[in-house]
This record gives C-alpha cells, sequence and structure tokens, in this order.
C-alpha cells in the first residue's frame, strides 16, 4: 500500500473510533475507485464521484455498491448534487493540484456536505523540496503537465477543461491551511509522507528513497512527496 493510502486510512479510521463507527464516505476524484473500494470493504456507506467513464471501475463500484456520480469538479457550484450535512469524512486524494475554476468553491461545498464534526481528509503534492528548488535551478518546470497546459484551451463553449493529468497549481501546505480555516474548518493535524519505492525505479533511486526514509527525513518538508491534512468541520 502506497504511504499516502496508508495515511489516509489511518486518519479515517481514527475518525471512525472516536465517532460512531463507520458513516458515509465521499472520494471526491475517485480515479481508479481504489480508496472508495476500500472504505466500501471497511463498512463505510461510500459514494464517488470523478469526471471520466471507467467500464471497469464502474462495473466494480456496482457489485459493491458503490455510488458513483459523473461530474466535472470545475463547475460551479460542484457537489451540487449532494444534501447538506450528508457525509461524515470526505476524501480528496491528490485533486486539489488539478482544480482550475474555483478550489476554494470546492472546499467550501465540501465543508456544506459535511456533517457537524465530520473530517475532511485532503492530500495533494508537495511543492516546497529540494527536488523542486534542483529542478528550477536547472530551468526545468516542476509542475507536471506544463507542456500540456501550455497549449490548451482552459475554457471552450462555456465550460471549464478538466484534465487529470495536469497539475494546475502545487500549494505550500500553510496556504491550504489557512485558506481551510478561512473557510470554517478546524484542522486537526497536517503530516507530510513520503513518496513509495517502485521495482521500475533505478537501484541507486531506491537506496536515496530507503536513506531518507530510514533517517525519517522523507517525512520533512523538504523531501517528502506530499502532505495530508485532517480537518473537520466545526
Amino acid at each position: 500500500m502506497l504511504p499516502r493510502i496508508r495515511a489516509i486510512a489511518e486518519l479515517v479510521s481514527k475518525h471512525a473510533a472516536a465517532t460512531d463507527g463507520p458513516g458515509t464516505l465521499l472520494e471526491v476524484g475517485c480515479a481508479s475507485g481504489y480508496i472508495a473500494y476500500l472504505f466500501n470493504e471497511l463498512g463505510f456507506r461510500t459514494s464517488a464521484i470523478d469526471s471520466d467513464q471507467e467500464i471497469r471501475r464502474d462495473e466494480m463500484f456496482a457489485r459493491q455498491g458503490i455510488t458513483y456520480t459523473r461530474a466535472n469538479l470545475n463547475e460551479a457550484p460542484p457537489l451540487s448534487g449532494f444534501p447538506d450535512n450528508s457525509m461524515d469524512v470526505v476524501v480528496m486524494g491528490e485533486v486539489f493540484e488539478h482544480i482550475l475554476n474555483h478550489p476554494a468553491g470546492l472546499l467550501q461545498a465540501v465543508h456544506r456536505i459535511l456533517r457537524p464534526r465530520g473530517a475532511l481528509i485532503l492530500t495533494t503534492p508537495n511543492p516546497s523540496t529540494l527536488a523542486n528548488s534542483i529542478r528550477l535551478l536547472g530551468d526545468g518546470y516542476v509542475l507536471w503537465g506544463t507542456p500540456a497546459f501550455l497549449r490548451d484551451v482552459k475554457v471552450q463553449g462555456g465550460t471549464v477543461i478538466d484534465r487529470g493529468d495536469i497539475h494546475y497549481r502545487e500549494y505550500p501546505s500553510w496556504i491550504v491551511r489557512e485558506l481551510l480555516m478561512e473557510l470554517g474548518y478546524r484542522i486537526e493535524s497536517l503530516q507530510y509522507y513520503r513518496a513509495g519505492i517502485a521495482a521500475t525505479h533505478s537501484t541507486a533511486k531506491k537506496a536515496v528513497k530507503m536513506l531518507l526514509a530510514a533517517s525519517g527525513l522523507s517525512k520533512t518538508r523538504p523531501f517528502a512527496l506530499g502532505y495530508i491534512i485532517e480537518a473537520r468541520k466545526a
């Protein structure tokens, strides 16, 4: 299991243990559906939303009783099909960096559908790293999908594009934390998570990642792949 998904699972499990057990959970930007499937197996009444149609995932959702909504998260207002105070947990994993139109509006919509003391678990890439500094010094770019961003029309026929392969912006953790507080959330925790080690990585890359993990540096801001915020609706 990837470090990011393990961290999400631990925080959601902690929330369930501190309340009345598994309740309603929405995964915003579900992609393959793995996280929604995981929490459905753990007893949550699970829903998911994303902009694409993926036959294998949608068939799996139907078998497992996971409610799927197809929608462009850049449309305003987002999450309009979900009632107020209807979710105990909302998971937004590696989605925030893909929102072009109104990122704060999406967080406001999540706040609206959360029940009182409901939890938002948000993960997003960490741009404040030593590796990104080196990329910039080498005259490279740090945002995933930058060439496509330059060439794509952003609004067409009154519709904002939705591209899962472009990071429109990556945010330092303090900016997202302050925005959440401004929108009425209470921050419970913020932690950095490390990158996983893939079989396809070179021996040298694996060695560096293992060294950073063993030293604990891989979970610090200069070296972490991303960060995860647990926030509650006050």
